[in-house]
């Protein structure tokens, strides 16, 4: 027990052990410093980032709903502006002063009913349109007479909060329509694109839609102003700048904006209290490690201890005042060459110089990817070179993998064999038709001969004409730690088979000098294929690429740069080709890149059978749009022959032409902009009231003639598309 009490005592007594102790200390004591104020300042800093991205979000958000508005409110103006019979009761009535008739009228209300229910929105309440100088507004369904003539707003488009009655000076109205408030989009009408105007267009939309989406923002935004250029429109609350603001430009164009401010507080971080509970773990763990750092002293300090007893007597028996340099005076006095020391240094030496001791010892042979750990220690002559081993089966492309699985084993056993006491070989794998070969030696020139030695013996090996052996080199290398460089760059020499083809051997090297490092190709490649897709010209296709071929492999040789410039040119071109015309149709097809070492004729024969399969489908495609479009005009000019029939039915006429009820829907979608009971249902009415203006006819006799069953379904649908009763509308 004294002896142990004494040991402890030396070891804080011993300065060494001190300054070791207290240097793990310090080291602790700085990273846990330096760890817990870059965690608050980071978790603060992210805090900030994170609801400012927040903010920008929901306001972004917000300008996305308000946009989607306006845009649906300028899709029913401009609707207004283009609608023909609008423009036609504006010149019967106004531009000519005649008397407009109820069937006229009854169009214009339809044609305002169809636009409003065009735009699929339920924050549209409704849309009005006055004309300049008029006492009366016309709405989906019904005409609002007024007091006064209809003055516009001053200024198109205008955008606000508002009551239509205030927008157009309508002062002393009633009408409940006119005096509730709204979000308001109004424009002009000219009645044609670049007139004058004419009247206003109004676009009533719900307040809600406008003050739901700031609510929904939160506290996240705390102002928000739509502009027109530097005016005004609409605003929530004033930009004072307390707040980051930021600007989105609408979609609708005219200058129209959004500023929003974002709410004071919202980028404010709380007190991080959960964020203490990282940094109290780390001190606690600080404080672990140094309770470590005290035992791992102890026990590096131990045989500095028992050195210094038996060189000195022990750290009290020091003369000079300098523990440690009183230690390294009696080691240096008990070095010799019996110790091994120089033994051992001489037979690391190789490992050290080129750089495999340090991959062993700090972990990163595994990244390599090329040899295993327990492979390094065969390289300990001078020079290496790697290889890297191609084995292609270009007539059996749907081999078996367990037939390239063998075909690899082969390959691996006949490269071990070339190795012998003089030099060293090691194989790995590399994927299922690629194998790395790394040759060992001292002497740098027999770095290729063995190369040349390794072919014949693969091909031999294999014993199969099927298989293609193809093997690219490095260079000649000296250090390890150039390992992944020279893969690479057997790799780049493999790529050489685009020109020299498969079966042999390729080293890294610079264009030849005869060379030509210019390619040539057509301007209007993509143009000529895409015109010879559309058209179904295989012949001219292929003789596209023979073309290109001749010009480029028949009349002079090419460098492998110039050869791949002119594969990525030729790449393009096809791909660009085939997605112009795949976008004019329902087929698609898209040019995939060569991505494994290939020789420039399996190239182009893979981009003749991708043109050839491209004519093909293509032509197909062609061939069944010419058939659908017949079909789906029988369809139509059916429906149009037997509307009045009240027999006919969406059933019936897809059982007549053997296809779905979804088909015919989707014709009748396609062709009249309606589906298939809107359209008979419309045009029954259109009937039915021209029978109620120039006949006497009794409504049950009507009702037979336009197709209805009985006169109940007749009443219900006349007056849901006319907003009154058949009676009503005689009178």
């Amino acid at each position: 027990m004294r002896r142990m009490e004494g040991q402890k005592l030396g070891y804080i007594k011993s300065s060494v052990f001190r300054r070791l102790f207290l240097s793990y200390v310090l080291i602790i004591v700085l990273f846990v410093a330096g760890f817990c104020a870059w965690y608050l300042y980071s978790w603060r800093a992210n805090y900030r980032a994170m609801a400012r991205k927040s903010c920008l979000e929901r306001g972004n958000a917000l300008c996305t709903r308000l946009d989607r508005q306006l845009l649906i409110a300028q899709a029913l103006c401009n609707a207004m502006n283009s609608s023909e019979s609008v423009r036609e009761l504006y010149q019967l009535a106004y531009a000519e002063g005649k008397t407009v008739d109820s069937m006229q009228l009854y169009r214009v209300l339809t044609e305002l009913k169809r636009i409003k229910a065009s735009s699929g929105s339920f924050d549209v309440y409704a849309i009005l349109l006055g004309f300049e100088g008029d006492k009366r507004l016309y709405t989906p369904g019904t005409v609002i007479a007024l007091g006064a003539s209809v003055n516009g707003p001053g200024r198109a488009p205008w955008l606000g909060v508002s009551t239509a009655a205030e927008l157009l000076s309508l002062y002393g109205e009633n009408n409940i329509l006119l005096n509730k408030r709204f979000w308001i989009y109004a424009d002009e009408y000219s009645g044609q694109v670049g007139g004058s105007s004419k009247g206003t267009t109004l676009v009533l939309m719900e307040e809600s839609a406008l003050t739901g989406g700031i609510e929904e923002a939160g506290d996240a935004i705390g102002a928000l102003e739509i502009r027109r250029q530097s005016e005004a429109l609409y605003a929530t609350g004033p930009l004072d700048g307390s707040g980051e603001v930021f600007e989105v430009a609408s979609l609708i164009g005219g200058g129209i904006s959004y500023r929003l401010q974002i709410a004071d507080g919202a980028l404010e971080a709380p007190f991080p209290l959960t964020a203490l509970v990282p940094v109290a773990a780390t001190v606690l763990l600080g404080a672990v490690f140094m309770a470590f750092a005290y035992r791992f002293s102890r026990s590096r300090y131990r045989p500095i201890g028992v050195i210094s007893r038996m060189v000195a007597g022990g750290p009290a028996a020091g003369q000079s005042g300098d523990e440690m340099g009183d230690i390294v005076q009696g080691i240096a006095d008990l070095i010799g060459e019996r110790n091994g020391y120089r033994e051992r240094m001489i037979t690391i030496s190789p490992y050290a110089s080129q750089g495999a001791l340090h991959q062993l010892l700090n972990g990163s042979v595994g990244d390599a990817q090329v040899l295993r750990e327990e492979q390094f220690w065969e390289l300990r002559r001078t020079y290496f070179a790697v290889g890297v081993v191609d084995i292609a089966m270009p007539e059996a492309p749907g081999a078996s993998e367990q037939r390239r699985l063998d075909a690899r084993a082969l390959a691996a056993h006949a490269c071990r064999q070339l190795a012998d006491e003089e030099r060293a070989v090691v194989c790995s794998a590399r994927d299922l038709n690629t194998l790395y070969v790394v040759v060992n030696s001292d002497d740098e020139g027999d770095m290729e001969t063995m190369f040349y030695e390794l072919l014949p013996r693969i091909t031999e090996a294999l014993d199969d004409p099927a298989i293609a052996v193809t093997i690219g080199v490095s260079a000649p290398r000296t250090e390890l730690e150039g390992l992944r460089d020279a893969c690479d760059e057997a790799e780049r020499a493999l790529e050489n088979m685009l020109t020299g083809g498969r079966g042999s051997i390729y080293f890294e090297e610079r264009d030849a000098d005869g060379a030509r490092r210019d390619f040539d190709f057509p301007r209007d490649a993509q143009k000529r294929i895409a015109r010879d897709l559309r058209e179904g010209n295989r012949e001219d296709l292929d003789a596209f690429l023979d073309e290109v071929w001749e010009a480029n492999f028949h009349r002079a040789m090419l460098s492998p740069e110039a050869v791949r410039q002119l594969v990525d040119e030729l790449h393009s071109a096809l791909s660009g080709a085939l997605r112009d015309v795949s976008e004019q149709s329902t087929t698609h097809i898209r040019a995939q890149r060569v991505r494994e070492p290939a020789t420039i004729e399996e190239i182009f024969d893979y981009y003749r059978r991708l043109l050839a399969g491209a004519v093909s489908a293509f032509q197909s495609e062609v061939a069944g749009d010419a058939g659908g479009e017949a079909l789906e005009k029988e369809i139509c000019d059916y429906i149009n022959a037997n509307l009045l029939n009240p027999d006919m039915s969406l059933s019936g006429v897809a059982d007549r032409f053997g296809v779905s009820g979804k088909l015919v829907g989707n014709v009748c979608k396609n062709t009249f902009g309606k589906t298939y009971l809107q359209y008979v249902r419309d045009c029954q009415i259109q009937q039915a009231v021209k029978l109620l203006e120039d006949t006497d006819l009794p409504l049950e006799e009507i009702a037979g003639r336009c197709g209805f069953t009985n006169l109940l379904t007749f009443r219900r649908n006349f007056k849901t598309v006319m907003n009154m009763n058949p009676s009503d509308f005689r009178k």
